[in-house]
């Protein structure tokens, strides 16, 4: 990340002892003209989360590609394990939840997740569940005869806190559309419940792709109108500002991007969810958040996401330990 000079870790000693060698590395490390204020490439930022999220997802960029999936209404059932980072969210009640909108574990205490809040909604989010796959089944297993594989029972958590971005709704419609849900324990991290990577700060999400299709995942409603009991995956296009931009009356952010206008699409239910780019360590590029009317998978007309890379910042200054 490019960072002050006073915030890696890396460079700390030459603030109490700088020698030339030093001082060559941190202009050999220097990613800002502005002497007076010297910042560099740092992986070892000190005073904010960068340095809780899991060591694989600190260096995120030149990842080699795993070969893509197939191409959440008109998706395709998830495989067992395959995205270990989607967590669930219960309302109303914590012993029989009406299962709602989606998120995404980023730590093992901290899914972040997109709301779509009326004053008192934050009281009704009454459970986050982490490694669920099939709601209608307590076992989840996959397999034949001898080679049948089970997740490990899933695991609920109260939300101790949630974190609203301050700017939510204020800018345009669904503006700043990003919260952080803080667990009241620490998930245990087993293969079928895992952390996805941050895309870097700022990072321009058609350079990421590279004319890759991205991936969105979640419970929502299918083709059928009926919400999906296994956890569902489309793989959908990126779509330029330009040509998305005029279906939303002009009025979309550069911290707002476009992804579908195919018969793939995510849909009621899958709000918060996340919009994955598969690599070797996955990222979130995206959030779901609104479509342009309730009606799901227009063909021509994509859905609107939280783009994560303009939020990078705001989250490891609101996560903690």
């Amino acid at each position: 990340m490019c960072t002050p000079l006073r915030s890696c870790r890396t460079f700390q000693q030459f603030l109490t002892n700088p020698t030339a060698e030093l001082w060559r590395r941190i202009r050999r490390a220097s990613c800002s003209n502005d002497r007076r204020n010297i910042q560099v490439c740092c992986s070892d930022v000190i005073g904010n989360g960068e340095s809780l999220l899991p060591s694989k997802c600190r260096l995120v960029a030149g990842q080699s590609v795993v070969p893509p999936v197939p191409p959440v209404l008109r998706g395709e059932d998830s495989i067992l394990k395959e995205l270990p980072w989607t967590a669930i969210l219960g309302y109303n009640s914590r012993t029989e939840p009406v299962w709602g909108c989606g998120g995404t574990l980023m730590l093992s205490q901290q899914p972040t997740v997109s709301i779509k809040l009326t004053p008192t909604e934050p009281h009704c989010q009454e459970v986050v569940r982490l490694g669920e796959y099939d709601l209608s089944s307590v076992e989840d297993c996959s397999g034949h005869g001898s080679w049948v594989t089970c997740a490990p029972p899933t695991q609920d958590f109260t939300p101790e806190q949630v974190i609203l971005h301050p700017d939510f709704d204020t800018r345009t419609q669904l503006s700043d559309d990003i919260a952080l849900i803080r667990l009241n324990k620490k998930a245990t991290l087993n293969g079928y419940v895992d952390p996805l990577c941050l895309p870097p700060a700022g990072a321009v999400v058609e350079a990421l792709l590279g004319g890759r299709e991205a991936e969105v995942a979640g419970w929502g409603l299918t083709e059928t109108g009926q919400r999906a009991t296994v956890l569902q995956k489309a793989s959908i296009p990126f779509v330029n500002k330009g040509t998305c931009n005029h279906h939303y009356d002009n009025t979309l952010l550069p911290e707002q991007i476009c992804f579908g206008g195919l018969a793939q699409d995510s849909c009621k239910g899958d709000s918060g969810g996340p919009l994955v780019l598969k690599e070797l360590n996955p990222l979130l590029i995206g959030i779901v958040s609104r479509g342009l009317d309730k009606r799901c998978g227009l063909v021509g007309i994509p859905a609107v996401y939280t783009h994560v890379a303009a939020y990078r910042t705001w989250i490891t200054q609101n996560i903690k330990a």
